[in-house]
């Protein structure tokens, strides 16, 4: 596999909905076209929020950073602390996060 992708993925769990609701609505505060560029420009590749609504009585979202490489996960680090974590002062989370790299996808082009 010669172009490696490296992929970040969380799970952030409010301890209320209305907690969760307001991360939900400030991710357009948040990632602006001028910080998404940013982002961009340092090698991320995406950046994806769900909201994980199969666990009953949990306020959960899971969240897909996906970067060119190591040296723009690197890159994106000093970024995410100086742009994201900021904003999530207020918010009294749990965090779990996992890292990989892909070694397997397929892309439908169906529906692109």
């Amino acid at each position: 596999m010669s172009n490696v992708n490296l992929i970040n993925y969380s799970t952030r769990e409010f301890t209320t909905k209305g907690e969760m609701d307001s991360y939900i609505r400030k991710q357009d505060e948040i990632f602006t076209p001028e910080i998404t560029e940013i982002f961009i420009n340092a090698g991320m590749l995406r950046r994806v929020v769900t909201q994980i609504w199969n666990k009953e009585g949990t306020f959960r979202v899971g969240i897909l950073f996906e970067y060119q490489d190591q040296n723009a996960f690197k890159k994106c680090q000093s970024l995410l602390e100086k742009h994201y974590l900021p904003n999530l002062k207020d918010y009294n989370t749990k965090v779990i996060g996992s890292r990989g790299i892909v070694v397997h996808e397929f892309i439908s082009e169906k529906f692109t």
